[in-house]
């Protein structure tokens, strides 16, 4: 008759140790992902954010200094020189050199050198963008923003659980 012994399969203290870090590394983990998808969507926010007051900014700094011009404009239309009553000459009287000819535009306005000179080129605003990590990808677009939330709180919940105990197995030494 066989004797019956519990086998008990005992765990080292460097097994417990590992088993402990590992799901502290996973809750971790899990609250990581939890934290960026909160932050990351935010960053984004902010981002776009700056980009428009930079755009505003932009515009703001366009209208200033055609303001400034239109002003100098009309400090040398009311002190003129020689430049100044030879364009307003051109452009309002259609006064032109004599060394030149005239353009005939047909039923175009034939005054635009007068705005073409006092307005500043428009410089096209070129928004700065960051580079959108994977990371950022998977926390802020709605298509894995779900399922990147659900595997952070199950990291979470995982690493929160007690670890598993080990019940005793029962072998059959042979007689």
């Amino acid at each position: 008759m066989p004797f019956l012994q519990p086998h008990q399969e005992s765990q080292t203290g460097s097994d417990e140790l590992a088993g402990e870090l590992g799901r502290w590394l996973i809750f971790s983990a899990g609250l990581a992902m939890l934290v960026a998808a909160l932050i990351l969507p935010a960053r984004r926010d902010l981002i776009e954010t700056r980009i428009e007051r930079d755009r505003a900014l932009h515009e703001q700094s366009y209208q200033q200094e055609r303001i400034d011009r239109y002003a100098s404009f009309l400090i040398d239309v009311e002190n003129p020189d020689q430049s100044t009553l030879d364009l307003l000459a051109h452009s309002q009287l259609g006064l032109i050199p004599a060394d030149r000819e005239a353009i005939s535009l047909g039923d175009q306005s034939s005054d635009p050198l007068v705005f073409a000179q006092i307005d500043p080129t428009l410089e096209l605003f070129v928004p700065n963008r960051p580079h959108v990590s994977r990371l950022e990808l998977l926390a802020t677009r709605y298509e894995y923003r779900f399922w990147f939330v659900l595997i952070g709180a199950i990291a979470i919940l995982y690493g929160l659980l007690p670890a598993a105990k080990m019940k005793p197995r029962v072998t059959t030494l042979p007689a």
